[in-house]
């Protein structure tokens, strides 16, 4: 198959530079594009900010279309408004006259531009923002070379050279609705995740695992990247998707080196810890977010303040009337209550002390 020369656009090329790529799976990629090309730079990162652990029948780790279109839809915004199935390159161009481009779902041994073509079976999806110009963002390494997010010009013959087997989609941006509180939400929903995250532990897997940790560690470092958006970077979040980012390699050399591809002792054991520390890591922020939020508001100081602070007495306004105040609130928020148990001298005398034990009760 004849490969297709890069090019530069003024529209989708700046896009893609600033997406993250990396983070993002290869349905993901360009659903980013074109959320920040209407929402503008970092738009995207708003799919980062539900941290959870979804399975689909095998167990698999959820990644289909469905699942990343209903999140497309919930978080940015982008909604289907038009499908067609059993496209060919000629219907493509046809489609691709209107004035939002298609997202087209395609198998990538027919793309020319990918290092998959002619050689690899695998879905793979791309926009075709007029008749003649592909945009793909997909970011990843492949044994026949690397996949980096660029625009392509393609003629009419190679376009109409694509067999009948795409999926076109188009869409529209509707309003996003005022988000919950994400961090207190991932954190219930991680806790609740804890009977399907043992029940997938003690499942068979095969080499299908390898994909489930890659997609584990991609989704971790687009929440990581949507904490730094809002200002809540954390040095204990990096340094866990560091630790699934590892996991990834780790688990993709031993599947290589094994003779039918099972995950071996050491990479479950990872992936159990790994997974477990993400239910607390959850919690951890959603407390110290709640705690925050809760001592602002009744001491009435900005959040420098409380974070220059070694211990709740040290903050201004504080006494122990507004220590209960601040435990109510943050209970409310966190949907959890302290018991006389939790109250030791230290929670009552020591922020980060209140926040583990708010933590703690979030995990249950």
């Amino acid at each position: 198959m004849t490969a297709v020369a890069e090019t530069y656009d003024r529209v989708w090329s700046p896009l893609l530079e600033t997406v993250r790529a990396d983070a993002l799976d290869c349905v993901q990629a360009n659903l980013a594009v074109l959320a920040d090309r209407h929402g503008g730079e970092g738009t995207h990162l708003a799919l980062g900010a539900p941290m959870r652990f979804d399975v689909e029948p095998g167990p698999r780790v959820a990644a289909s279309l469905s699942y990343r279109l209903a999140a497309a839809h919930e978080q940015l915004g982008l909604r289907v408004a038009g499908r067609w199935e059993g496209v060919d390159g000629a219907r493509l161009r046809e489609l691709a006259g209107g004035a939002d481009p298609l997202y087209v779902i395609a198998d990538a041994y027919d793309l020319a531009w990918t290092p998959y073509a002619g050689r690899r079976h695998t879905e793979h999806t791309f926009l075709l923002s007029t008749s003649d110009t592909v945009v793909d963002a997909y970011h990843d390494e492949t044994p026949w070379g690397p996949c980096r997010p660029g625009v392509w010009r393609l003629s009419p013959a190679e376009l109409d050279a694509l067999p009948a087997s795409a999926t076109a989609l188009r869409f529209t941006t509707e309003p996003v609705a005022e988000p919950p509180d994400a961090l207190t939400a991932n954190a219930r929903a991680m806790a609740d995740a804890v009977p399907a995250i043992d029940a997938y532990l003690s499942a068979d897997h095969g080499e299908d695992l390898v994909l489930d940790i890659w997609l584990l560690g991609r989704s971790r470092l687009l929440h990581a990247a949507w904490l730094a958006r809002h200002d809540r970077p954390s040095p204990e979040v990096d340094a866990h998707v560091q630790a699934w980012l590892t996991l990834a390699s780790k688990s993709f050399v031993a599947a290589r080196r094994s003779p039918d591809g099972a995950p071996t002792e050491a990479v479950l054991a990872d992936l159990g810890r790994l997974l477990h520390e993400d239910v607390a890591i959850a919690a951890r922020l959603a407390a110290w977010a709640a705690v925050l939020a809760a001592i602002q508001e009744v001491l009435r100081i900005d959040e420098s303040t409380v974070r220059a602070a070694t211990g709740l007495r040290d903050l201004p306004n504080y006494n122990s009337f507004r220590l209960v105040e601040i435990i109510e609130r943050a209970e409310a928020r966190l949907g959890v209550v302290l018991g006389d148990e939790d109250l030791t001298p230290e929670t009552l005398r020591d922020i980060d002390s209140l926040c583990a034990t708010f933590a703690r009760r979030i995990a249950g």
